[in-house]
């Protein structure tokens, strides 16, 4: 087959079927374009509408916040009140325990005349206690036993006598100087 048409009229096909194939380029991109501007709106409108419903949550959750917010100052005014008390009950002395342990380190025989405890017994300053027994013995087993136990600390006897300033059942008296410590409260 033998193509009879001019140059000129081959070179105009030629465009035009590239012009053609190029509408359908810029048509596929336009649907492209249009395709992806859709997307984006609807992903806009998605967001904003989540949004404003967790913008619509926060405003509820807050109201309900407000409501609660008196009882928690009550709370928080009772917490620091109660850590006072903590504070308070932690120094706290119970005098019965301290005389209950002294009474268990006291062997058989032994009676104690006088004792004075107060905030200042303990740690620091020297005790004074005036025993009796019923015989030397028992004091030298007293001495010992407030030597060896952890309540006392600085055991030392001062007087001790036979049987000048005895009680009935008990004529041996010693007046003792110790320390209490911190241990005998518990």
């Amino acid at each position: 087959m033998i193509n009879l048409m001019p140059d000129d009229a081959k070179k105009e096909l030629r465009a035009a079927r590239i012009n053609v194939l190029l509408l359908r380029y810029m048509f596929i991109i336009v649907l492209a374009t249009a395709f992806l501007g859709l997307i984006l709106f609807g992903a806009t409108f998605l967001l904003d509408r989540t949004r404003i419903s967790s913008q619509q949550l926060i405003d509820a959750n807050d109201t309900k916040a407000e409501v609660y917010s008196a009882t928690k100052a009550q709370v928080d005014t009772l917490s620091a009140s109660l850590s006072e008390a903590k504070g308070i009950l932690d120094q706290e002395v119970v005098y019965s325990n301290v005389l209950m342990n002294i009474a268990q380190q006291m062997p058989a025989g032994t009676i104690i005349d006088e004792i004075t405890l107060g905030s200042a017994s303990f740690g620091a300053a020297p005790l004074t206690v005036k025993v009796y027994a019923k015989s030397t013995n028992d004091i030298v087993a007293l001495q010992d036993s407030f030597k060896s136990s952890p309540l006392f600390s600085s055991v030392s006897f001062q007087t001790v006598s036979d049987t000048a300033g005895g009680i009935d059942g008990y004529p041996a008296s010693a007046t003792i100087t110790l320390t209490l410590n911190k241990v005998a409260t518990q």
